[in-house]
């Protein structure tokens, strides 16, 4: 038995006629031209062509990807380049414990520089070298200044003294190595 389209959409339940009217139109739903241009639809079967062509998904329904958070992923999951370090992705809280550590330790540091307790290691390290080079020079001009002060030293001794004096220092240099 054919209907139109207006008697198909209170069968169909819908609305809108506006929906029904487009899959009419575009030709997803069959119909024929009946006198004066009106577009029927058969009777039979209508609920189930109409479910067909508005709801494909529903009949074969793809499978979706979860999603999944980063604080859902389990340590298994670790992404590749930090599976190549050896790292594991520490749990929320203690990546956050971690973090507030850090920070503290560092606000503890800036407020220890602000109080001139901290010295920056460059400045440190060219004072000991100023230091270290003025000993070194001070000590190898030792067996000069004694030959200045003592005039009977011969110059076997004064090279005994600088020898002496070398050894000494060669030795300094040798265990500040090893340390």
């Amino acid at each position: 038995m054919l209907i139109s389209v207006s008697e198909a959409a209170t069968i169909l339940q819908l609305t809108s006629r506006g929906s029904l009217y487009r899959k009419v139109n575009s030709g997803e739903m069959a119909h024929v031209q009946g006198p004066g241009g009106v577009k029927l639809l058969e009777r039979d079967g209508l609920e189930d062509r109409w479910h067909a062509v508005t709801r494909p998904k529903a009949r074969s329904p793809k499978p979706r990807k979860p999603v999944v958070s980063v604080l859902d992923r389990a340590p298994e999951s670790v992404p590749p380049a930090a599976q190549e370090r050896g790292d594991v992705i520490p749990e929320y809280n203690e990546s956050r414990a971690k973090t507030e550590y850090e920070r503290a330790n560092l606000l503890e540091l800036e407020r220890r520089q602000k109080e001139g307790l901290l010295v920056e290691r460059k400045t440190v390290e060219s004072t000991w070298s100023v230091l270290v080079t003025n000993a070194k020079t001070k000590l190898l001009a030792v067996p000069s200044r004694a030959k200045q002060r003592i005039p009977h030293l011969t110059l076997e001794e004064v090279e005994i003294l600088n020898d002496l004096v070398r050894e000494s220092l060669e030795d300094l240099a040798g265990t500040g190595a090893e340390e």
